[in-house]
């Protein structure tokens, strides 16, 4: 188990140690046979679970995973997580935990269930149960109060299951709370050499004949992008906005209305003087600078000009301008700070305040009163928004009347040679990367023009600019060209890419040698590559000076004398590492009395978790488990 742990040990305190087992489904549930349909998916025994019941979790688990990436869901991402068999296995072991619980006596009772409902601040108003939300909130997600109700109760009798079987484990070794802190907190440095591909590039020869062969394998990656040639008809909101007339009465309107968004908060300057010791940062530095902070509150004490201090002694990139933070309003700093600044008086020198970043000295030199820009202040910006909003209605009725009007005419080109007042534009050809300066960056005006077909019109565009209706005149479409054509560019990425074939191919050689016994200084005669060392990196802390790649501190951490190197060289843009295990050093002090704490209670939770999961699985090696033949 321990070595399990050490494979999980990467952050702080285990980056979350504890293994989650989904036991539970999500907030509404999903009980057994509560569903309308009764198509059988699955069997557990005796318990039957229904195409809906799958369906339903099958659903939650997607937009859970969707709501990770913005409400869109990348394609094909659910199959290669493998979503559909992780919703089985979660509704066969959910079965599981009930059944269990049964052999094992434990019961939900009706008074449990409509007390763990009542204190749910879903169904609340004002800190009360309130049944008409209750009743209103399950009409709105197709249930009744008796089947909620009995899938909370089953979902509650997983949860006593869960928590039975944990009483088991209460317990963690001392042995092995303190190997997990030495793990967590040692550091390991590495020796290591970079070879850089284009160390290669001088002797890479360019033979024709290859390099044509070479083309023709990759000739893909030179294709031409696909260029459009187009006549459209803009109604621009910006354009369209300028001849529109805006009255005092409207602005003034306007001005009442949005009243609220000319409301200025009250603002408060202030200095600093910090002294920077961070949460990850040692005990030893927090009381070093803690202290250090306290001696120069006592220099301010004695009138000392707090700029000149905040120049002097401060850890911050503002000690440049005396600590100066200029005028903030309320909420926009740490919360520690923010509290105490909006707390002074003006001229004020605070206490010493500790926040994430360490401990602050703090004076608030003036404070900006709350008030709201006068109508006059805001004309500009109001008359811009009404003439905006107007124009985005005309821009709209002017497209649309145009849009029909070339439909009944039959063509855009018909509908231009009768309405002369009308402006057509006509482009010459051009890629998606590189549009005319006119349309510029209008993304979703590019993407309807290059997804036409050549001699298609297309729907109303509405774009952030306006109103657009594109034709599409010609289009190319992407081609390979000729070696000729590209030989320059295709020669450089012939040279690099031999190159780095080569710059693999002597890490690889040179970590051979390592393997077979040799030492790097052996290893790396009669070449130009520099030994380096990595320095010691540690799991807790980042080591920004270190020569090796931050990504590839991990790896070095899994290094140990017994298995010094890495099965293959690393590649880091472009580069490659040979490295190679060189000492490891365990942490000077023991554990707090706090950090131990933590690792006793992620071991526990682990063990418990663990606990349940070799009971679930000897549960499901006993069962009778089918399913329909379509999952």
């Amino acid at each position: 188990m321990l070595q399990i742990l050490r494979n999980k040990a990467q952050s702080t305190v285990i980056q979350v140690i504890v293994v989650i087992i989904a036991l539970v489904f999500v907030f509404w549930g999903v009980g057994t046979n509560m569903m309308n349909s009764r198509e059988v998916a699955i069997t557990v025994d005796d318990e039957e679970i229904t195409f809906q019941q799958y369906q339903e979790g099958y659903d939650q688990a997607i937009k859970n995973l969707s709501a990770q990436f913005g409400g869109t869901l990348p394609k094909g991402l659910d199959e290669s997580l493998g979503i559909k068999q992780q919703v089985i296995d979660q509704l066969i072991r959910s079965s599981l935990l009930r059944q269990g619980a049964g052999r094992m006596g434990l019961r939900v009772s009706a008074d449990e269930v409509r007390k763990f409902i009542i204190a749910m601040p879903q169904f609340q108003e004002n800190g009360s149960f309130n049944m008409e939300r209750y009743q209103s909130l399950l009409a709105a997600n197709r249930m009744t109060p008796n089947t909620f109700e009995a899938s909370m109760r089953y979902d509650m009798l997983s949860d006593k299951t869960v928590q039975d079987i944990s009483k088991f484990v209460t317990l963690a070794a001392e042995i092995e709370i303190q190997d997990l802190y030495n793990q967590e907190n040692e550091t390991v440095a590495a020796r290591f050499v970079k070879i850089d591909p284009g160390t290669f590039k001088e002797e890479i020869k360019v033979e024709k004949a290859e390099l044509q062969k070479w083309f023709d394998s990759v000739k893909d990656r030179y294709r031409s992008e696909p260029q459009l040639k187009l006549r459209y008809l803009a109604y621009d909101f910006a354009e369209l906005g300028k001849k529109i007339t805006v009255s005092d009465s409207d602005i003034q309107a306007y001005y009442t209305e949005n009243s609220a968004a000319y409301q200025v908060p009250e603002q408060r300057r202030a200095r600093h003087i910090l002294l920077r010791a961070e949460e990850g940062d040692s005990p030893e530095k927090h009381q070093e600078k803690q202290q250090k902070a306290a001696e120069i509150l006592n220099l301010l004490q004695d009138n000392k000009d707090f700029a000149a201090v905040a120049e002097q002694y401060s850890d911050d990139a503002s000690k440049a301008n005396g600590g100066d933070l200029g005028f903030f309003p309320q909420g926009s700093m740490e919360p520690e700070f923010d509290a105490r600044v909006f707390a002074m008086q003006a001229g004020q020198i605070s206490d010493v305040v500790k926040s994430r970043y360490g401990y602050h000295i703090i004076k608030l030199e003036a404070i900006q009163p709350a008030s709201t820009r006068t109508v006059q202040e805001v004309r500009e910006d109001i008359v811009k928004a009404i003439q905006l909003k107007q124009a985005k209605q005309m821009a709209f009725q002017l497209a649309n009347e145009a849009y029909e009007g070339i439909i009944k005419a039959g063509s855009l080109k018909a509908f231009s040679d009768t309405h002369p007042d009308v402006t057509i534009t006509e482009t010459d050809f051009f890629t998606q990367q590189q549009p005319p300066q006119a349309i510029g960056a209008n993304q979703k005006f590019l993407d309807a023009a290059f997804a036409l077909k050549q001699g298609e019109l297309s729907s109303l565009i509405e774009t952030d600019a306006g109103y657009a209706i594109l034709f599409a005149l010609e289009k190319k479409e992407p081609a390979a060209p000729s070696l000729e054509t590209v030989e320059d560019r295709v020669k450089a990425d012939f040279i690099a890419a031999k190159a780095q074939e080569k710059a693999r191919a002597a890490a690889v050689a040179m970590l051979d040698q390592l393997k077979s016994g040799k030492t790097f200084e052996q290893a790396q005669a009669g070449t130009s590559y520099q030994i380096e060392t990595s320095g010691h990196l540690s799991r807790n802390q980042q080591t920004p000076s270190s020569a090796l790649p931050a990504s590839l501190h991990a790896q070095v951490l899994q290094l140990s004398k017994s298995s010094p190197l890495p099965k293959e060289p690393a590649e880091v843009e472009d580069s490659f590492f040979v490295y190679a295990f060189h000492e490891r050093k365990s942490p000077a002090k023991k554990a707090e009395e706090q950090e131990e704490k933590r690792y006793r209670d992620a071991l526990i939770s682990f063990n418990q978790q663990q606990l349940i999961a070799a009971w679930l699985r000897n549960l499901e090696s006993q069962a009778k488990i089918t399913r329909h033949k379509s999952l």
